[in-house]
């Protein structure tokens, strides 16, 4: 099916010309004093920064080099299709991990970028060549990927609490998008970049941004696509895409979304909790990014709200609280709603995460210690909650497989 939208062919090869240009101011300005919005940063962040800016330089050409790399050896994969993919996205901390990695057990059925894809290998040649030398690894004892996960375990440190993180797990496409400077987390590092938290607002974008970086992420998926060649369904999650809903509908006009919510306090809360051991380090203002995320949990519930109000057929909303109770029951009414069959292993996983759920504690909240987000804020999110929660997919009757005799 062609796109609603007029994606750019270039995409790619602009964006990253642009790229160039942004990580440069980003980088420098990170890497030196200076202020966000009138409060100054340490100069601790500028060090530990600066210690960074050699190892992410080397990683960003060396993605640059590969798309290069693609269009000399897999120049096919410009006609790669991406055919009916399922998105999983919504406000951050609502469940959409879970929900992924979840549907992602049915590896049989749905393919998801993987950590180490996302982060080391976004082109084709970057992939087959961490895989050709992944064998290699193997043969020899496997030396080399124990020392990755290591590492991998080192750098996430306490967050792997917050959100779990291996490189062999699904995870987040949106990570792919770094080298391109369209990826909303390099705010955290440069918050000064008002073009980095627009990332977070793409449905408020100017047109031409929104279309380039549509263009260039569409691109990453048929990467992704070709690399797999076994033509299974695309399964994305990216819980930045709130404000990209209606964009995505548009730009691929067969996908379906299962849209995560959770109540608007708790999700600020916990968000707020996730990033506060990153800004600290980074000597980011608490008060600053309470009023920035709030800002874009509203503006991703109301957008949220008004593309599931178009694209009803398409979107299923499941509820954190629903999905935590009663995983299989609430997956399998959001799957029947989207028309998505199940096979056996997917059956299988959602009966597994049902029977879990019942023996799982109950989470408990994050401590509400964040700086309070303005009244109207907070008003217009509950709004735009309660139109999304009334129109959830609530559990609906849940079987588990049968096993047959032979």
């Amino acid at each position: 099916m062609q796109p609603a939208i007029e994606l750019p062919a270039d995409a790619l090869p602009r964006a990253l010309r642009r790229s160039l240009g942004l990580h440069l101011r980003w980088l420098t300005g990170a890497a030196t004093a200076g202020t966000d919005d009138g409060v100054a940063r340490p100069a601790s962040r500028a060090l530990k920064l600066a210690a960074a800016l050699p190892p992410y330089t080397a990683l960003q050409l060396a993605h640059v080099a590969g798309f290069a790399a693609d269009r000399l050896f897999y120049s096919a994969e410009r006609g790669q299709e991406v055919p009916a993919p399922l998105f999983v996205l919504g406000i951050p901390r609502s469940g959409t991990t879970f929900v992924h990695r979840l549907l992602a057990e049915d590896s049989a059925r749905f393919s998801s970028m993987r950590t180490w894809e996302a982060l080391l290998a976004p082109s084709v040649s970057e992939r087959r060549l961490w895989q050709t030398l992944g064998a290699a690894d193997a043969a020899l004892g496997g030396a080399g990927r124990r020392l990755r996960d290591a590492l991998v375990r080192r750098a996430v440190g306490d967050f792997d609490a917050v959100h779990p993180v291996s490189a062999d797990d699904a995870e987040e496409d949106y990570l792919a998008l770094l080298p391109l400077a369209g990826c909303f987390l390099a705010a955290l590092a440069a918050p000064e970049r008002a073009e980095l938290w627009r990332l977070a607002t793409l449905d408020r974008a100017p047109e031409t941004e929104r279309a380039l970086l549509l263009g260039a992420y569409r691109r990453i998926l048929q990467k992704h696509c070709f690399a797999s060649g076994d033509g299974r369904q695309l399964l994305s999650k990216n819980a930045a895409f709130a404000s990209w809903a209606g964009a995505l509908a548009e730009a691929f006009p067969d996908a379906q979304f299962i849209v995560c919510i959770r109540e608007p306090e708790a999700a600020l809360t916990s968000q707020l909790s996730a990033i506060a051991g990153a800004s600290r380090a980074l000597g980011n203002d608490p008060a600053i990014e309470a009023e920035r995320f709030a800002g874009i949990f509203a503006g991703g519930y109301r957008h949220l709200a008004d593309s599931h109000a178009r694209y009803s057929k398409r979107m299923a909303v499941v509820a954190i609280d629903d999905v935590r109770a009663r995983p299989g029951a609430t997956l399998n009414a959001a799957l029947a709603h989207l028309g998505v069959a199940q096979g056996p292993a997917l059956r299988a996983s959602l009966a597994r995460a049902e029977a879990n759920a019942a023996q799982a504690p109950q989470p408990r909240p994050a401590p509400n210690d964040q700086p309070a987000p303005p009244a109207t804020l907070m008003a217009a999110m509950k709004r735009d909650y309660t139109r999304l929660h009334a129109a959830r997919q609530q559990p609906a009757s849940f079987k588990e497989p049968q096993e047959h005799s032979a």
